[in-house]
């Protein structure tokens, strides 16, 4: 039994209160990087707590850009990560503009998005850069794309693009990840960012299970293994590093930096799938006390109205004091995170009573 500080009917009042918010936000508010993300997790609450309206308010946001097409040019940020809630539209609703609106873009990532000459891809060409965040952006959806499609080569470029960004961006000493890899000068950002190793946490296992609903554990099980020492000891060592509010601080390994909300739900989605897939080396006791204590940061951070907040805007890399300066609000990047994590806890708990 999860400890007594976080219940079932918290977890999902939580989540319909952030589905209800999110589900307006997506559609009223302005243009932002992060709003695929939104509009992914809105899909991950329809099915736990299987409502049809937040599908309702993803497909309006995606309406005018099916009728436009995908945008491939510019920053990663602004397209890359649509590809991911097309694709779960496209299961979700058998609609096949959504699987050739993702095909677009994953093509265009695989066949001409700048790369490192090791090959992971580089958000901000022509510098010669390997960040942290765009493992998510990528890997996931090129993984599942590979599942639809029956391409097992497709999965396998996945877990090349997870093991690749670990060995540009892994602390050998801590198995955190560092923000940027500087790959021209061999050197790394300053600090180890909170947000920005929950991406690396959340896509590795979503990738693994795209390589096991395939039926590729066996044939890919040198790349597996490589994706889930680094997971495990990466999540070992994010669990040591909880604040005892249930949240971590943007600067992860600095107890001097503020106590920050969008990490703790990137961790909580990601230890509560380690969890449940039964991660080899994952410290599971100190794992699970970590995840429930997540989820009830998390839930603390949903204000009456709906909004997730106490998150961390916009971060690019710089020193500490930077870091320790970025201003707390809501993010729609975020609130697509936490409702993910809120999904996937309400959906456990729901298949455990029945």
């Amino acid at each position: 039994m999860p400890p007594a500080f976080v219940k079932y009917d918290e977890l999902s009042r939580a989540l319909e209160r952030l589905t209800t918010s999110a589900s307006r936000e997506l559609l009223a508010k302005q243009p932002h990087w992060g709003d695929a993300i939104l509009c992914d997790g809105l899909i991950y609450a329809a099915r736990a707590l299987e409502t049809s309206a937040p599908i309702e308010a993803a497909e309006r946001w995606f309406g005018p850009k099916l009728a436009a097409g995908p945008r491939t040019n510019g920053w990663f940020w602004f397209w890359a990560a649509e590809a991911l809630p097309a694709l779960d539209l496209h299961l979700k609703t058998n609609d096949p503009r959504y699987l050739e609106y993702a095909r677009a873009i994953v093509g265009f990532m695989e066949n001409s998005a700048a790369r490192t000459p090791d090959g992971a891809f580089i958000p901000h060409p022509p510098a010669l850069e390997v960040w942290i965040d765009v493992c998510y952006f990528t890997a996931p959806a090129i993984g599942l794309l590979g599942r639809i499609s029956g391409d097992a080569a497709m999965i396998e470029r996945a877990a090349d693009q997870m093991i690749v960004h670990r060995d540009h961006l892994a602390d050998s000493g801590s198995g955190l990840f560092w923000h940027v890899a500087y790959v021209d000068r061999k050197s790394h950002s300053q600090c180890l960012w909170a947000r920005g190793n929950s991406w690396f946490s959340i896509a590795a296992p979503q990738v693994i299970a795209e390589i096991e609903a395939a039926g590729l554990l066996q044939p890919l099980a040198t790349k597996v293994e490589k994706i889930r020492e680094a997971l495990a000891l990466q999540l070992n060592k994010v669990a040591s590093l909880q604040d005892e509010s249930g949240l971590w601080h943007t600067v992860i390994d600095r107890d001097d930096s503020y106590l920050e909300a969008s990490a703790a739900a990137g961790f909580a989605l990601a230890l509560g799938r380690a969890i449940r897939t039964r991660l080899p080396g994952l410290d599971e006791a100190r794992a699970r006390d970590a995840y429930w204590r997540a989820l009830g940061a998390i839930c603390a951070k949903i204000d009456s109205h709906g909004a997730f907040t106490g998150v961390s805007q916009q971060t690019p890399p710089g020193d500490f004091a930077f870091y320790n300066s970025i201003e707390i609000g809501t993010a729609p990047f975020a609130t697509g995170v936490c409702l993910m994590a809120l999904s996937e806890a309400v959906e456990t708990w729901q298949t455990r009573k029945s």
